[in-house]
Formats: structure tokens, sequence, C-alpha cells
């Protein structure tokens, strides 16, 4: 009988893989680093090399010869949401493709305070840079803490401090005027919006952008009925609720809402047909980010699209760069997507 092999064996190196791909080891390296400065055939021969060696990264010899940690950290809210959903996905997405791991910080609104969910969490970790989305974005209590420690950060969204860090944002008011065109020239006239929080820079650009947009067409800025939504842990039953509150309380009723996001929108048709209103017979409603729920629908909800996942992808790519980056500001399109609310 032939004696069993006992001997471990050696994990495979950057120079085995190289000599397998007939390249150097700087070169294997640049692969490993995610570095453009690759050709195509050329990083394919790499990676089928990594692929037959089963090499693997050592992170923590990476992290020190690169003196970086290859962690980026984000604040995520303690309820469930579309628009964190597509942060995590596209904000994941691009650790993967760029070689870096995300660490999530979770905070409850009205509770925590994020510079506690700071210091006890995301500061240990030493990440590279965090990742900050609204409202977030906008404290600056923790900008300052952030600012102290030298901790590099991009924002998502913010509406205050521009230039003061890295930021992308999505065009919110180029959507919104094109909706508010679309409802004028389908012959609404009478306009609500159940709006997002003050605090909540979007959502005041996307009401504001709406009024002016109406204005600038004949419309009556002071006729423009309005309420306000706070977060809590069902967005869809707060944008109900409000919605409800707003109908039962005015005369003529309004023959089309705007609504501060796909998921406020969904409540506003709930209250819409709980008051025995047709959609949009009797009033059209429209919503903000081009979610599922917004095609599962019925009917089928008009919306403005915004690439969320985009704007994660993007800041994560902005940290990968290794360059300074605190002056970047990124503004992505948004549109109008007409389906059988409006």
């Amino acid at each position: 009988m032939k004696p069993i092999d006992t001997a471990v064996r050696k994990p495979a190196t950057l120079d085995d893989v190289a000599a397998i791909a007939g390249v150097s080891a700087k070169t294997v390296s640049r692969v490993v680093n995610r570095n453009a400065n690759v050709s195509a055939a050329t990083r394919e021969r790499i990676e089928a090399a990594i692929r037959e060696t089963g090499y693997h990264v050592n992170q923590a010899a990476r992290s020190l010869a690169a003196s970086r940690s290859f962690l980026i950290g984000a604040f995520m809210p303690h309820l469930s949401s579309f628009y964190f959903a597509e942060i995590f996905r596209g904000a994941a997405k691009a650790c993967r493709q760029y070689g870096y791991h995300l660490v999530v910080e979770e905070f409850d609104h009205g509770v925590d305070t994020m510079v506690d969910r700071y210091e006890q969490g995301l500061r240990s970790a030493r990440c590279d840079a965090l990742i900050l989305t609204p409202p977030v974005c906008d404290d600056e209590r923790l900008l300052a803490a952030l600012d102290r420690d030298g901790m590099p950060y991009v924002r998502i969204a913010p509406g205050i401090r521009p230039g003061v860090s890295a930021a992308l944002s999505a065009d919110d008011a180029q959507g919104v005027q094109q909706l508010a065109r679309h409802l004028w020239a389908s012959g609404r006239r009478r306009f609500a919006i159940i709006a997002g929080p003050a605090d909540h820079a979007a959502a005041m650009i996307r009401e504001n952008s709406f009024v002016e947009t109406l204005a600038g067409l004949g419309g009556d800025p002071e006729g423009i009925l309005l309420t306000r939504i706070e977060l809590h842990e069902s967005i869809s039953e707060s944008g109900r609720a409000a919605t409800l509150d707003l109908l039962r309380r005015v005369d003529p009723l309004p023959d089309a809402i705007f609504a501060f996001n796909d998921e406020v929108a969904i409540g506003a048709m709930a209250a819409a047909r709980e008051l025995g209103l047709t959609v949009p017979g009797d009033v059209a409603i429209a919503g903000f980010d081009d979610s599922y729920i917004a095609q599962l629908a019925w009917p089928p909800l008009t919306t403005i699209h915004q690439p969320i996942a985009d704007l994660a992808f993007q800041a994560v790519g902005v940290v990968a760069s290794g360059e300074s980056f605190a002056a970047s500001q990124i503004l992505l399109p948004t549109s109008l997507v007409v389906r059988g609310t409006a």
C-alpha cells in the first residue's frame, strides 16, 4: 500500500503565480490590488494562474505593505428601506471589485447619536475612510469628530458644507422638474406633496424643485398642499398616515400627489384607496427612487429613477483610488419613469 503523504502543501505565493503567468511578481501585485495599469490579456493570464494555484491574498501583509487597512466603514439605519439596501448593494459590490471589506455600523433614528456610534464602533476599526449617507452626512457633530481624528470620508447627497469632503449626489432637481412638467401637461392643477424630513437635504431639494417648476408653469405655489413625514420603522405607513390626514382635512382634494420616495408613495396609494379614490383617475401619485416596489405596485408607480447603487459604488471607488479625494464632487443624472399611477 502506498504511504499517505502527510506533508502540508505550502500556500501559493506571488512568485508562484508570476512563474505560471510568465510575468513579474510586481505585475501580479498590480492585478491583485486592482491597479488599472495592466493590459486585459495580461490580467486574464494572471487571474487564470491565481485560480490554478489557489493563491489567496494575505490581507495582513497587504495592509502592512500599503499602510492601509482596506476597510471602508458605513452607517446604516435600523430600519428597512430600498434606499439603504441599494447603498449596501453598491458599496459591497465595489468593495469586492477593489479588494476592500465593508464594515457596517447600524444606528437607530432618534435613539443613537452618530458621534457615539462612531466612537464606540467604527473609530476602533481603523477604516481607511467612511461612507456617509443622508442624514448622517450632514451631522455637524459627527463631521467635527471625523475631522478631529483625521478620518477621511466621502459623503452621499450632502446638504451642508459643500466642498468640505469628497461628495456624490444624484441630480434630484432634474428628475423632479420632469415630473412636474409631466403632471402639468396631463391637466393636473391641484397638487400636494408628502414631503420628507426637513433636515434631509435631498428631500428639500425635491420639494423646492417641484414647487418652483410648477410656479414657472403658471401654478400657484401657495396653493400646493404639503405635509411632512418623520422616519420610523415603516416608511410606507408614515406615508399612508400623512396622506390620510391631509385628504381628510382639505377640500377640494388634490388631483396629483408627489411623495418624497416610492415607499411613501405606496402608503399614499393605500390612503387614497381607503378613502374610495381611484388612482390615477381621481388622483395621480408619483414617487422617487424607482425601487422594485414601484414596478410591483398596482397600478405600477410613476417615479423618478436615481442611481442609488452607483452612487455607493463610485463612493468606494473614490476611496480605492488611493489619491487625495477631498475635492471630488460627482453629480449623477436622474430621470422620470412614467407608469400607471400618473
